[in-house]
């Protein structure tokens, strides 16, 4: 497998990622997690991608996930406030958000979160 920036040709792909996984929750007990609300919409997959925060996981040529990973400095909105607990320092951070797969390969979500050498895949794209 290989982690590889999403480019508006895999938006397709990744929209049919999105699916697979709503339709996939829906059956296992978890309806409510993208499903009522189509989430996460095509429009916000496009800014990802011309941000340069979207990627794809290749499996066997083939896209077989997708992730949001963004790296910064206050760039959460919802973790400005952190109750019963604190940042260890000020610095910057990673957030993993949207990590879908379509049930192909085994492992997609430990390799887009971990990537082979056993550090945060995307930070090394």
């Amino acid at each position: 497998m290989e982690i590889r920036h999403a480019s508006e040709k895999d938006l397709h792909a990744i929209m049919e990622l999105y699916q697979y996984a709503r339709q996939f929750m829906k059956e296992h007990g978890n309806p409510n997690q993208w499903g009522p609300t189509n989430w996460p919409p095509k429009e916000l997959i496009q800014s990802d991608i011309a941000n340069g925060n979207s990627y794809v996981c290749i499996s066997e040529g083939q896209i077989a996930g997708t992730f949001f990973f963004c790296q910064g400095k206050d760039i959460e909105p919802a973790y400005r406030v952190i109750e019963n607990g604190a940042w260890l320092d000020d610095g910057p951070y990673g957030v993993v958000h949207r990590i879908a797969g379509n049930g192909t390969a085994g492992g997609v979500g430990s390799f887009c979160l971990i990537g082979p050498s056993g550090k945060a895949a995307a930070i090394y794209v």
